[in-house]
């Protein structure tokens, strides 16, 4: 078949809820969060996995070595989930990979199964995505390398923090914060600006999750977050937990217990624990098909993938990133901003945010519209789909057409995806 003729479509997409650090999911493991994700993404497609092959599955995680087996990651979710279908071996034979790109990954295993489905060599008619994080169990790792005279022995080395390793990119001396502290500096962003946005974040997030809950308790009264699946977990005390909603929102937020927060940088003191995303764990999956293969065995779909972009920016503005991949993918698909009705773009700060929005003109009424992860969390590899997830969902809600999702990448980089309501 001609490329031209193909399209791929997100025949379902499901989340768990957001945990904050030490929270809901601090003894589940990120393959397990994974398997809850996949397997409510499979249930919710409706497809029989006893005729459907899934051709591929790809997986997504950061900080592979956290705890675990994750270098088996896709095979072993597949596998999982498949038992959990009672041994469907049309899971069980996919063949599964893991990929990377910092916090765009989320987005990558979204392009990489909209490339296997869109070549003529893969051949491919389902794939099944998925991306994973729980920062909660990051370890503490010993850097001392194998000694050369045998493979069982080690020289001295140090202890190092897996987790906020990462948060430096050691060759430009991009500290994560400092690029936004940079950024929303040289864009002109105030901390007042960053502070009454993190408190429209939280109130955002609270007023869907309240409608999110009355559709709990009433359904279908209405549809507000409907890309979140409920989890049963236990807490500290071993005590059941039936996880609804993000757990990192405040509700008890105010402006100024915001603006009272002290500073991480200076000068300008852009950047709080209150004005920054929060370290978090869940995550998110999609089945997807190109679409005359889902046409041809009657499933409905929930909508189309039209693009991706990744692009780069200075790794020490590396917050500016989403701006380049927003307007390259807009020409890429030969749109106007003005053709999107909705825009979710990654609230890693709220310096870095608002730099994007004042850059891009981004209409805030129609961005980010439920909140986002200086509110609700950014589990780091997982964040991409989550909110490709939630606006999918938000767009069908709303019954609008077209929005695109975006986020800043560590690097120097960003990542968009634009999707469309079949």
């Amino acid at each position: 078949m001609d490329n031209k003729a193909k399209e791929v479509v997100i025949v379902s997409a499901a989340r768990t809820p957001i945990g904050r650090h030490g929270g809901y999911y601090n003894d589940l493991p990120a393959e397990d969060l994974a398997v809850l994700a996949v397997y409510e993404a499979i249930l919710r497609s409706g497809i029989d996995l006893a005729t459907i092959r899934i051709d591929h599955v790809v997986a997504g995680m950061i900080y592979i070595d956290s705890m675990n087996q994750q270098i088996y990651l896709p095979r072993n979710v597949a596998m999982r989930v498949a038992d959990k279908f009672n041994d469907t071996d049309n899971l069980r034979v996919a063949p599964g990979k893991t990929t990377l790109r910092i916090c765009g990954t989320g987005f990558q295993v979204l392009a990489d199964g909209f490339d296997q489905l869109m070549s003529d060599t893969e051949n491919a008619g389902c794939v099944l995505a998925f991306a994973t994080e729980n920062m909660s169990q990051t370890n503490l790792i010993h850097q001392g390398r194998r000694k050369k005279e045998s493979v069982w022995d080690f020289e001295e080395g140090r202890l190092r923090d897996y987790l906020m390793e990462g948060f430096n990119h050691n060759l430009f001396q991009t500290l994560m914060p400092k690029t936004a502290e940079l950024y929303g500096s040289q864009t002109g962003i105030t901390r007042r600006e960053c502070d009454e946005f993190s408190y429209l974040s939280h109130i955002r997030a609270i007023n869907a999750q309240s409608k999110q809950w009355n559709r709990f308790a009433n359904p279908g009264e209405n549809n507000y977050l409907r890309g979140i699946f409920t989890v049963d977990t236990v807490d500290k005390a071993g005590n059941a937990l039936n996880v609804w909603r993000d757990e990192g929102t405040k509700y008890d937020i105010s402006l100024d217990e915001l603006a009272n927060l002290r500073p991480m940088l200076k000068p300008n003191g852009l950047v709080t624990p209150g004005t920054a995303s929060q370290i978090s764990d869940g995550a998110a999956a999609a089945v997807l098909m190109e679409r005359s293969f889902a046409d041809e065995n009657n499933i409905p779909c929930l909508a189309k993938i039209k693009g991706y972009q990744f692009s780069t920016v200075p790794p020490e503005i590396m917050g500016q990133g989403p701006v380049p991949a927003i307007i390259d993918l807009l020409a890429k698909l030969d749109m106007k901003k003005e053709d999107v009705d909705l825009f979710e773009v990654n609230e890693a700060f709220a310096a870095q945010y608002l730099g994007v929005e004042k850059e891009l003109r981004l209409p805030r009424d129609r961005t980010n519209v439920n909140g986002g992860a200086i509110a609700m969390g950014h589990n780091i590899a997982a964040t991409g789909l989550r909110i490709t997830t939630d606006l999918v969902y938000e767009l069908k809600r709303r019954g609008l057409k077209t929005g695109i999702a975006s986020a800043c990448i560590g690097g120097g980089q960003g990542g968009a995806i634009c999707v469309e309501i079949v």
